[in-house]
């Protein structure tokens, strides 16, 4: 007996299942397909080891553009702090029932950690840029 999921199964084939219909010009159903309208046949790739085929070099989605990152800079990283941490301290004085006096210290602290973290991940965007670039610089060596 079969089990629930097959049952399922083969009643969803049956609601799926379609069979492919031939009309002519004047409207008769046809049993084959007529001669002349016959679909070209793909070609099978060579390699059939199971390994994939070689990748084609596509082009970038919508075929736009990529947006160019500014460059990083500390005032840029100071206003998004201002803000985070801003935004910070009304969420978790909200939820500290009024009490803003609690949550100042933690809303600095999501600041102050906020600042060079934003820094850095611009410093990274921009450098990741730059490299992709054709004959654009690459990452510069760090100093030991």
């Amino acid at each position: 007996m079969p089990t629930r999921k097959q049952r399922r199964r083969e009643l969803k084939k049956k609601r799926h299942e379609f069979e492919f219909v031939y009309v002519d010009g004047e409207g008769n159903e046809l049993e084959e397909l007529p001669e002349g309208f016959e679909e070209p046949k793909k070609e099978r790739s060579a390699a059939r080891n199971g390994s994939k085929p070689a990748a084609k070099a596509q082009p970038q989605r919508g075929g736009r553009a990529s947006r160019t990152p500014p460059e990083p800079s500390w005032n840029r990283a100071f206003k998004r702090g201002g803000l985070l941490g801003i935004v910070v301290l009304v969420l978790f004085s909200i939820t500290a029932k009024g009490h803003w006096t609690s949550v100042l210290p933690l809303a600095v602290l999501y600041t102050v950690l906020f600042v060079p973290f934003t820094y850095v991940i611009d410093r990274f965007a921009y450098r990741r840029w730059q490299a992709k670039q054709p004959g654009g610089a690459s990452t510069p060596a760090k100093k030991r």
